[in-house]
């Protein structure tokens, strides 16, 4: 069963058992946005050039969150990426929603629905079948330890790893986080792959970081004031 960036970057970031998101909003909508992103960008779809960013086609795709992105960016006058990336934070809701029944329809999640106190209705999505996670987690491990050339797909994967913090469930098996960061860090930056591709990530990768340190400073800034 073949997954998208999308798919495999939330199975990645959702609680098998509980069912809940494992790291923080902020993080989880700047994650989809760049997924998207680069889910786009590895279907030659868009072009990333300086500040500017190209949709270079339009034709729509199987799953409804990145036809809902391509339209996103296509309203746009002059879209940049910064520009995208905000847009699409703020739509990270439905990209995150579009993207739960995708696997829900696919058997790999299922939906549960609670309540707190009885009245305040809310939803998880525990894992129903574990294999293609696992497939996908025995992937990284086997690109992170391997030095044959990368996968285009397992590279952008690893640079939303890394963009959103996500290494320490991603690689939970592993002892010594701080060594997996220098490693991804150290494979994302040798990227064997295209020139339009390897420039798109490393650009949709620090447009990502930067938002999210923005969004946080921002955030504490208001808190404390």
């Amino acid at each position: 069963m073949k997954l998208n960036l999308l798919e495999e970057y939330l199975l990645l970031a959702l609680d098998d058992d509980r069912g809940k998101f494992v790291i923080d909003s902020t993080r989880l909508h700047y994650g989809f946005a760049g997924a998207v992103l680069l889910e786009l960008a590895l279907r030659g779809k868009i072009q990333v050039e300086g500040e500017k960013l190209i949709l270079r086609d339009d034709t729509y795709e199987p799953e409804m969150s990145v036809n809902k992105m391509i339209d996103v960016i296509r309203e746009q006058d002059s879209p940049t990426l910064k520009k995208s990336i905000q847009s699409l934070a703020r739509k990270s809701s439905e990209i995150k929603n579009d993207t739960l029944q995708r696997l829900i329809n696919k058997g790999i999640l299922k939906k549960e629905e609670h309540k707190v106190l009885w009245i305040i209705p809310y939803e998880k999505y525990p894992t129903s079948d574990l294999t293609p996670e696992n497939k996908v987690r025995k992937r990284l491990d086997d690109v992170l330890s391997s030095e044959s050339t990368i996968d285009p797909h397992d590279l952008m994967l690893l640079s939303l790893i890394d963009a959103t913090d996500l290494t320490k469930e991603a690689f939970r098996d592993k002892d010594d986080y701080k060594a997996i960061n220098r490693k991804i860090k150290e494979v994302t930056k040798d990227m064997k792959v295209s020139q339009v591709i390897n420039k798109s990530i490393r650009e949709i990768q620090a447009a990502i970081m930067i938002a999210i340190t923005s969004s946080i400073i921002v955030t504490s800034v208001a808190t404390n004031s």
